[in-house]
């Protein structure tokens, strides 16, 4: 019999005795003999409940006994597949090893046997890995001479300097005595025409520029004492000059003869010359060339002065010093003192009460700029003029003069700088990716190599029209505002069958404006940001990415790149395991798939404690 049917019994017994007892007391007869049996029936209910109790703790025993062995198979099975993880990790990076001297750059074949011919017949029974590693021996010991050799010529070059200095020295005791000579030869030289002091003829050339160049030159020359990224200069002839005053001036003396012989206005006249007549610009103008960082190409600003109009222009120019070919946009140039200031791209002259002045000679501010800019005299931005100390007059009627033009050109120069390194960061970075001529896995944007798992399959450019066709319906087209204009690309990125499509807009005022990421993923349908929320945090988190919060060194467009590799990543990882086949395990450490009621993806890249992951 159980412990339950004993129970059963034992109630049964008692209740039966308590209705008797309750019988006998309605009755009034006598309890004693009743009540003994009945007080003996709770000793035996104590005895069977402690019975149960002791039951019932063993069952538990045994229970957590169990449940022990489970947690701790579990836990062995935890660790083996971790472990399964671990070799296959290390199995694709076996697979993946490449030996450093891959990236030497060793003697060929033929030069190793001519320096090496003696080493021959040594290595005729060697296994072909045993050859490799006498030939990088052998190498190494040759650059090891070289370097010996390399150090003695040094050693030499650095003597040799010291005795030039000496010499140096030497003959520069002479220069008082020999200046005060060509001082008192002077007069003896101009009778002869001797040109010695030629650095004196050179100089004499500014004084004919026009006032603004003139301040513009002055102010120029003060910053490059104190900034060697730029040099300034003046392009020119001094007899361009004279013949230019000596045309000015006789065609006034003809318009005063026709003024007192017809007495008609020298008005009615000027209609019958073209722009090329009325328009001339100063015969001199100024260079600032602006080298890049690697010496590979110049900038050069032409600065020119317009006595009719009473502005300035610039027009910029990009040399290359090394014969190498400038990979990016065309318009490139243009758009860097285009959108140097808001709201000032040079679409107007902005010389106050300029347009009545040229009422008079019948030509509108529109048609000469025109003529500047098809004729490539560039154009004339408020900031230059301000450079010029030329008072301006913006498109809101506000009237600037500045008068402290050393620290309002510095200010200038080192934005046009800045800029200019931007946009040549930006060039080498689409190059790269156009060409492939970047490692992904070994870039230092890259803020996880160890799981890079997509690969970069195109990047190519497209034209504005197919920006806004392959888009449509998901942005509206950005028509140009405030003069920007946009340069479009698109990038192929893979893993196993999905594919993402990234649509890039570059504007023309970067790095104000920064790249405009359009992601569609190809996977078990098309996913955008229309029809997907993820998609749509993946745009965001790529697009928020700021300037600012780059580290030291990385690459805006790299970083962004990086930035949606590994969202695209973290989005088939997350959404493969709601699969009923699951194609893409986890392999990307985060804490959790999904957070908060909007499901939010683990697409940020965080330090949690010692090690890193990706959250929400």
């Amino acid at each position: 019999m159980n412990m339950e049917d004993l129970l059963n019994t034992q109630f049964v017994k008692l209740k039966e005795a308590m209705n008797d007892l309750f019988e006998l007391k309605s009755a009034g007869h006598v309890l004693e003999l009743k009540q003994s049996p009945g007080v003996l029936m709770f000793v035996a209910l104590k005895h069977s409940n402690r019975k149960v109790k002791r039951n019932i703790k063993s069952g538990r025993d045994e229970l957590h006994l169990q449940k022990s062995k489970v947690d701790l198979s579990r836990l062995q099975l935890q660790n083996l597949l971790y472990e399964v993880s671990h070799l296959k990790k290390e199995i694709v990076r076996c697979q993946k090893f490449k030996s450093r001297d891959t990236y030497l750059e060793l003697l060929s074949d033929k030069e190793y046997a001519i320096k090496f011919a003696a080493d021959g017949s040594d290595n005729a029974n060697m296994s072909n890995h045993k050859t490799h590693l006498y030939r990088l021996e052998c190498e190494l010991r040759l650059r090891k001479e070289l370097d010996n050799q390399y150090s003695a010529l040094l050693t030499s070059k650095q003597e040799l300097l010291q005795d030039n200095l000496k010499q140096t020295q030497k003959y520069l005791s002479f220069a008082p005595a020999l200046r005060t000579l060509l001082e008192s030869t002077k007069p003896l030289h101009d009778a002869l025409q001797l040109s010695l002091d030629v650095e004196w003829k050179l100089s004499s050339i500014f004084k004919y520029l026009p006032r603004a160049l003139y301040i513009l030159f002055i102010n120029l020359q003060a910053l490059q004492r104190t900034k060697t990224e730029f040099a300034s200069k003046v392009v020119g002839f001094e007899s361009d000059q004279q013949m230019q005053e000596l045309l000015l001036e006789t065609e006034n003396t003809l318009k005063e003869r026709r003024h007192f012989t017809e007495k008609s206005t020298s008005i009615e006249t000027v209609p019958d010359k073209s722009l090329d007549q009325v328009l001339k610009c100063h015969p001199l103008h100024i260079h600032l060339v602006i080298e890049s960082p690697d010496k590979s190409f110049e900038l050069i600003l032409i600065v020119r002065y317009w006595q009719l109009l009473k502005c300035v222009t610039v027009r910029a120019q990009l040399n290359s010093t090394n014969n190498s070919n400038f990979q990016g946009d065309a318009n490139m140039v243009e758009d860097l003192l285009g959108h140097l200031y808001p709201d000032d791209t040079g679409n107007y002259i902005p010389i106050p009460g300029i347009e009545y002045e040229l009422q008079n000679l019948n030509l509108t501010t529109e048609k000469c700029l025109e003529y500047l800019v098809e004729n490539g005299y560039g154009k004339p931005y408020c900031w230059l003029q301000s450079m010029c100390s030329i008072a301006t007059v913006n498109k809101k009627q506000t009237f600037k003069h500045e008068f402290n033009l050393h620290k309002w050109i510095r200010k200038v120069f080192m934005r046009i700088l800045k800029r200019w390194q931007s946009w040549l960061r930006l060039t080498q970075q689409i190059r790269g990716l156009t060409y492939k001529d970047v490692d992904l896995s070994i870039s230092k944007e890259n803020i996880y190599p160890e799981g890079l798992s997509c690969s970069l399959v195109q990047w190519t450019a497209i034209s504005s029209e197919e920006f806004n066709i392959q888009n449509a319906g998901l942005i509206y087209n950005l028509s140009p505002s405030n003069g920007i204009t946009y340069t479009s690309y698109r990038a192929v990125i893979v893993r196993g069958s999905a594919k993402m499509e990234c649509f890039i807009r570059i504007p023309s005022n970067y790095p104000l404006d920064i790249p405009l990421w359009i992601l569609s993923v190809h996977w078990n349908g098309r996913h955008t940001s229309m029809n997907n929320a993820a998609i749509k945090m993946m745009e965001f988190w790529t697009n928020s990415l700021q300037p600012s919060q780059l580290k030291k060194g990385n690459r805006l467009l790299y970083s962004q790149l990086f930035r949606t590799i590994y969202s695209f990543d973290i989005f088939l990882e997350t959404e493969g395991s709601m699969q009923t086949v699951r194609e893409y395990n986890k392999e990307k450490p985060y804490i959790s798939t999904f957070t908060k009621r909007i499901r939010l993806r683990p697409y940020k890249y965080i330090m949690k404690g010692s090690t890193f992951t990706f959250k929400q």
